[in-house]
């Protein structure tokens, strides 16, 4: 049985104990982060870039990118839809 990278993140979560919202965003789009505590982002589907401070991140699904409080995160989506898991560290 096939399992998709959504479902094998979200087992992953909850076998940690990780409380974390789910979110996405349309193909060619972007969209603006503001981590307002320690935040990880666990990305889950589709592929997508993450500008923070003026570094540019690639994310695949089973990518985790760490923001610390007060980082602004842009999130740039090319031929699919993203969706990302977040949580606080």
């Amino acid at each position: 049985m096939y399992e998709s990278a959504e479902e094998e993140l979200q087992e992953f979560l909850q076998a940690r104990g990780i409380a974390a919202n789910r979110h996405d965003i349309e193909a060619y789009n972007e969209q603006t982060v503001l981590a307002t505590a320690d935040t990880r982002i666990w990305s889950a589907e589709g592929n997508a870039s993450f500008t923070v401070d003026g570094k540019r991140y690639s994310m695949q699904p089973g990518d985790v990118l760490e923001l610390p409080s007060g980082a602004e995160c842009v999130i740039t989506t090319g031929l699919s839809n993203f969706a990302w898991y977040q949580s606080a560290s």
